[in-house]
């Protein structure tokens, strides 16, 4: 039993706490918020000035929030009525305080109106999308610095895990007699796998597309595979247009929050709202309403009244990505003095695995300053290149980059400069180079075996490779197996010139023939693409080296050929090249030589090509022409980028009477075109046009006839260059005309589709065609498949594909059959 002085304390203590918290409870605001009817408005937002922070009413136009004593000033905002700031003195007692709000001008949408029943958020991403043609193009034209710093850092776990037990590392002195950090060499191995570069570049834009940068400073820490280094073309995200472009990043086009039918894509969750120097800015959640590969998720943060971005924070679903397994953008504006926002910073973060064991993370910045807009840039001024590295650009020091950052490094990142710049002060060193020169030169007995012998002179930046014991076998089809050496030189100069020459000879073990080939490939012109191409040797001969690959196994494709080959290829103007030289062959059948292999007993054919030796002299010239081709310059050497026009080409072949015995004479004409079409949403295509004639067959070898490969059981071939249910390879020495034509549809057709999406195959489909006139003969084919990607390693992409393919032809009926395909991904021009 409690005595009494013990429940008087009891109750004593519970008068206290009641007293104290008493307080809480009285200082507090709540009310009503409606409009000139009297009718409640739900999801009103108040904001509370003094603190930064707000909430809003409920579905019934209810608020609350508690408050310490003393004044506030109120601001009250909502989709469709005018903003109101009420003076409100809070006490020691609740405070009740109802407001009325006007309705504004402007009618709301009644689809919006019912959205707002569900979050604020939908009026005011409707508010936005009604203003977003006032941001689209705010500025014509403007000139801006620009830096960008890439980042990424690989780590690389342990596969065995530590146990215990296992004993401390000993202790070591280093040069000053003091312990050294037993962590210290794996920090440094940390440094070694974290590459980084910085650009410092000049940027001009006028308005819709034309841009020029020009890049002034350069600094590469490491290797730059792997970074993410777009140039402006492939950075300028706008928002404010229905679908944003992710150039080199996704396979098509994402649906931007601020699209006219943003609401069928996504859902949007008002968070909260936020007093940011003067002006109230919504965070609102973006979330998918699918799984799709055309969508974002994350947040986007508008401001009040204005109605634009003020910026975003948005990931890009993992199946619509072309390199990375995750990615995320975070764009920023900024307000000029004369109230114009710009996006002034433009990070990435991006992540890739390879296995379970090593991943890959990457991030870069693009930070915009000195912005200069309205500028009147003089005619001409924009052209095909649009950027140019200068010489200085590579030979900026530290302190430049010191005065240049707009952020400060991170540690890691600080740590990386100066591991590096320690690094390649030492590799600078020529004693050091002649070491690591030497290591590289020691012959070991792997390199006899397997790798090849290679002998490297830096200082001449010189490369000569003999190849190993196991690359002196070799396997012909015709006599079975040779062997022989292979030898080759490669060296680059300064200016960017290269060389690169190799050669072979072999002897055959059946037959005691010995064979060879010498080659050699010289680009003299950097800026002009100027290259000159030689070879010469004895070889057998493929007659249809594009056939399908049994028929590459049948003798009767083979012959011998003793050769000489003479290219040269130079570009006159930007995007016209001009390609000539002259191929002299003796052809021989082996009809003489023992041809009996392996192959035999699954090829069931023997029987080789049967005619009398000649000579042929050819001579070839193609004229191509890509209009409005973009390129970038560097201190030695040019980097084409593409174009949006079609490739145009047209091609003269003349077997040539007379000269070194030739023994032929024909003139072959050919003309075609090809493009690569961006359709946005829905995907691209890919289509390719011939058109050719002997307009000359006084003396046409076969060898020289125009062929068509014959179509390979179950394999789907390039469909630019090839038919997918041909059945037999077929020549022509007239008139013929060819087409070919696939469209990726990159998600557009099945992103709809439950289940299936997450499978994350893509839809193909394409068709070709082909007339023959000497022949009279018509084949046309389509094709329809799936394909899905697969990763091969960090960058590493495969794709599979299964098609259903149809063709029929005026000699054929409908024939049916399904191939398979294997692709990989070219990680330096991220296609296919």
């Amino acid at each position: 039993m409690p005595t009494l002085k013990s429940t008087k304390q009891t109750v004593l203590v519970g008068m206290l706490f009641l007293n104290s918290a008493l307080p809480a409870f009285g200082q507090s605001l709540s009310g009503l918020v409606i409009n000139e009817n009297k009718e409640p408005i739900p999801y009103v937002n108040i904001f509370i000035r003094e603190l930064n922070s707000g909430t809003s009413t409920d579905q019934h136009g209810k608020y609350f929030l508690n408050l310490t004593p003393g004044p506030y000033e109120v601001v009250l905002s909502s989709i469709g009525y005018e903003s109101l700031l009420v003076k409100v003195f809070v006490g020691d007692q609740p405070t009740i305080k109802n407001f009325v709000l006007k309705s504004a001008a402007q009618e709301l949408d009644q689809v919006v109106i019912k959205a707002s029943k569900r979050d604020p958020a939908y009026e005011i991403i409707q508010k936005a999308i009604d203003h977003r043609d006032d941001f689209f193009i705010q500025i014509r034209s403007f000139t801006s610095k620009v830096y960008t710093k890439a980042t990424e850092i690989e780590d690389k776990k342990s596969k065995y895990k530590k146990k215990h037990s296992e004993p401390a590392p000993s202790v070591e002195l280093n040069h000053t007699g003091l312990p050294t950090d037993p962590f210290e060499s794996k920090k440094e191995d940390r440094y070694k796998h974290i590459n980084m570069v910085e650009i410092k570049s000049i940027l001009h834009y006028e308005a819709p597309d034309n841009f020029k940068e020009k890049r002034t400073g350069y600094k590469l820490y490491g290797t730059k595979a792997g970074l993410y280094l777009p140039n402006f073309s492939e950075t300028d995200f706008n928002f404010y247009q229905n679908l944003v472009e992710m150039r080199g990043l996704a396979e098509a086009p994402i649906i931007s929050p601020l699209s006219r039918t943003s609401i069928l894509a996504y859902k949007f969750i008002l968070e909260k709202s936020t007093e940011e120097n003067g002006v109230i800015v919504h965070k609102i959640k973006v979330v998918p309403r699918k799984a799709s590969n055309s969508t974002f998720m994350g947040y986007i943060y508008i401001n009040d009244s204005i109605w634009n971005i003020n910026r975003l924070n948005l990931s890009i679903n993992k199946g619509g990505l072309k390199i990375y397994d995750q990615l995320t953008i975070k764009q920023n504006y900024n307000r000029l003095s004369d109230g114009t926002w710009i996006p002034y910073r433009l990070e990435f973060d991006y992540f890739t695995k390879e296995g379970k064991l090593k991943s890959f993370e990457g991030n870069t910045l693009i930070y915009y300053s000195d912005f200069q807009k309205n500028i009147s840039f003089p005619p001409k001024f924009f052209g095909n290149e649009v950027a140019l590295t200068t010489k200085e650009a590579y030979t900026r020091d530290s302190t430049f980059w010191q005065t240049q950052r707009p952020e400060p490094l991170t540690l890691d990142q600080k740590k990386v400069v100066e591991y590096r710049d320690s690094i390649q002060a030492a590799h600078n060193d020529k004693d050091y180079l002649d070491s690591i020169e030497a290591r590289y030169n020691k012959i070991t007995v792997g390199d006899i075996l397997y790798d090849g012998i290679g002998k490297r002179n830096t200082e001449k930046k010189r490369d000569l490779y003999f190849s190993s014991l196991l690359n002196l076998i070799e396997f012909e089809v015709i006599g079975g197996w040779r062997f022989g050496p292979y030898v080759s030189l490669f060296k680059r100069w300064e200016s960017g010139r290269l060389l690169w020459t190799n050669g072979s000879f072999n002897i055959g073990v059946k037959n005691a023939d010995v064979q060879g080939s010498y080659h050699a490939f010289f680009r003299y012109d950097p800026y002009r693409i100027g290259d000159v191409d030689i070879s010469f040797g004895r070889q057998f001969y493929s007659v249809n080296s594009f056939d399908a690959y049994l028929n590459q196994l049948r003798i009767s494709n083979y012959i011998l050929n003793d050769f000489l080959n003479f290219s040269h290829r130079i570009e006159l103007f930007n995007g016209f090249y001009v390609s000539t030289g002259f191929r002299y062959s003796a052809r021989q059948s082996v009809e003489d030589y023992d041809r009996s292999t392996i192959i035999n007993e699954v090829i069931d054919e023997t029987d080789p090509l049967q005619f009398e030796d000649y000579e042929a002299l050819i001579t070839e010239a193609r004229l191509s022409y890509t209009p409005q081709q973009k390129y970038m310059t560097e201190p030695n050497r040019k980097i084409i980028l593409g174009s949006k026009f079609p490739t145009f080409s047209v091609a003269h072949r003349k077997g040539l009477p007379g000269p070194f015995s030739s023994d032929i004479n024909f003139d072959y004409l050919e003309t075609a075109i090809e493009q690569d079409i961006i359709l946005g949403v829905f995907g691209n295509s890919k289509y390719k046009a011939i058109m050719g004639k002997f307009v000359n067959t006084r003396q046409l070898e076969f060898v020289d006839l125009k062929r068509f490969r014959q179509s390979d059981p179950y394999l789907y071939s390039d469909p630019l260059n090839s038919f997918q249910l041909l059945d037999t390879a077929l020549v022509a020495t007239d008139l013929f005309f060819e087409f070919h034509h696939i469209h990726h549809f990159n998600g557009a057709l099945i992103n709809n589709i439950p289940l299936v999406k997450k499978l994350r195959f893509r839809v193909v489909a394409g068709a070709g065609a082909m007339w023959i006139k000497q022949s009279d003969y018509f084949h046309q084919e389509i094709f329809a498949g799936l394909e899905r990607v697969f990763k091969l390693g960090a960058r590493r992409r495969l794709r599979v594909g299964v098609y259903g393919v149809a063709a029929d032809s005026n000699q054929t009926p409908l024939a049916t059959d399904f191939k398979i395909s294997f692709d990989i991904i070219d990680t330096w021009k991220k296609t296919w």
